[in-house]
């Protein structure tokens, strides 16, 4: 998938919560730390970062509903949910 198509369907997605500054801080942040560069990023990669985004955004909106935010974000980039 285009990184960049794909930043911007998460940053959106994560704007309401967080707002624009931080939710494009922190997706950017966390591409950094996980290695992701460049203009492709693959299924493994978007999996890894969702679960670094989840995992924060749960400390803001709580579990159930970054549960619910992920899934929003898996259904914008035309990801299947978890099981």
């Amino acid at each position: 998938m285009e990184k960049g198509a794909a930043l911007t369907k998460i940053v959106t997605v994560l704007q309401p919560y967080l707002g624009a500054t931080m939710a494009e801080a922190s997706t950017r942040a966390h591409c950094e730390k996980l290695g992701i560069a460049g203009e492709v990023v693959s299924a493994e990669q978007l999996a890894a970062l969702l679960t670094k985004l989840g995992s924060g955004l749960s400390v803001f909106v709580g579990r159930e509903q970054s549960g619910k935010v992920m899934n929003e974000i898996r259904d914008a980039l035309g990801l299947g949910r978890p099981a």
